[in-house]
């Protein structure tokens, strides 16, 4: 388990992935760690989660209930160390998001 002074010591994630975790954290805590639910088409060899996932701040579990042909998805789940990523870095996350936690839109200039 990664400690935070370990998270702070990795390279950070880009502005773009930090947002994608981040956003992905807060939508999971308010449900209780429900998961984000994607097409695992979206996220199949794309570098930025490809990441997240190589350095254990994300997982994910592919489902499909469909048939032949039907969509596979997969459920985005934060785990503890993308968690205190978040958390460390979340004083500087926060203002960068369009909306503030209460859905109000942000002048960000």
């Amino acid at each position: 388990m990664a400690t935070q002074e370990e998270i702070l010591a990795e390279p950070r994630l880009s502005e773009e992935q930090e947002m994608i975790l981040y956003n992905i954290a807060l939508r999971q805590d308010e449900l209780g760690r429900e998961p984000t639910n994607v097409l695992l088409s979206k996220i199949e060899n794309d570098p930025k989660y490809q990441e997240m996932f190589d350095r254990e701040f994300l997982t994910y579990q592919v489902y499909n209930h469909g048939g032949e042909g039907a969509p596979v998805v997969a459920s985005l789940i934060v785990t503890l160390k993308g968690m205190r990523y978040c958390i460390a870095y979340g004083d500087e996350i926060e203002p960068r998001r369009p909306y503030d936690t209460a859905g109000n839109r942000r002048d960000n200039k």
